[in-house]
């Protein structure tokens, strides 16, 4: 009898480690990038509270900051201003990327060379032809690459440019959309915060007289200048 009751609780013991084991590895998430400080899981929001926060505030609203936040504002030559919050909460090594390149200026000077509107424009290359980036690539965080990310590419959202293979190559280059590209774009492409202040700016932008760049009429036919990007807080 002792024998048959020590075989039973082992049998237990081995059924409840196999369920929690199980429990961790659902749907092949990675775990490790969706742990954050607080309990909450990475990659979660409330993409009501989100749409209600695009383009809420003022440019004026804000002030340059001397140390890393979560604002960022943009200054495009001859189009003005706008504020993006970074959500690190979101996608923590896409903003933690975009904060050490905004930190070292790298983005000042650098164009928005592919427009599209009803889509996207997008910037961040250094070369200015879209073949260019950083020196460095990151994991890709969204579903696609095994990340939970629930942030849609609504209409004022940010998010990082790729090659299509591998995943994690993205760098530097990023876009932000001017319309609605939720169906064609979540759960491939990082989106890591949105524009609180200045939508109208991406807008003016989006309008700008573009010609073929050999595969798509997306090219500016006059250079669209970010002149600087720099962290800002709230008044």
């Amino acid at each position: 009898m002792k024998i048959t009751k020590l075989f039973l609780i082992a049998l237990s013991l081995l059924l409840t480690f196999s369920a929690l084991t199980a429990c961790q590895t659902t749907d092949g998430e990675d775990t490790t990038a969706q742990e954050t400080t607080g309990g909450s899981t990475v990659g979660t929001c409330d993409m009501n509270a989100i749409n209600a926060e695009i383009d809420s505030m003022r440019v004026e609203d804000f002030t340059e900051a001397t140390e890393t936040t979560e604002y960022v504002k943009f200054s495009v030559k001859n189009y003005g201003d706008f504020i993006v919050r970074l959500r690190k909460d979101i996608a923590p090594i896409t903003v933690t990327n975009f904060q050490k390149l905004v930190s070292q200026k790298f983005y000042d000077g650098l164009t928005f060379h592919r427009i599209m509107k009803g889509f996207m424009i997008q910037g961040g290359d250094p070369k200015g032809d879209g073949t260019g980036g950083s020196s460095e690539t990151i994991k890709g965080e969204f579903s696609q690459n095994g990340v939970r990310n629930e942030l849609s590419h609504v209409m004022g959202v940010i998010s990082m440019a790729r090659r299509s293979y591998p995943m994690d190559s993205a760098s530097s280059q990023f876009f932000i959309c001017n319309a609605d590209a939720s169906r064609s774009l979540d759960g491939s492409y990082a989106g890591f915060g949105y524009v609180v202040a200045g939508l109208e700016v991406i807008l003016m932008v989006s309008d700008v007289e573009v010609s073929s760049n050999g595969s798509e009429n997306s090219k500016p036919a006059e250079p669209v200048i970010i002149e600087k990007v720099c962290f800002v807080e709230k008044k």
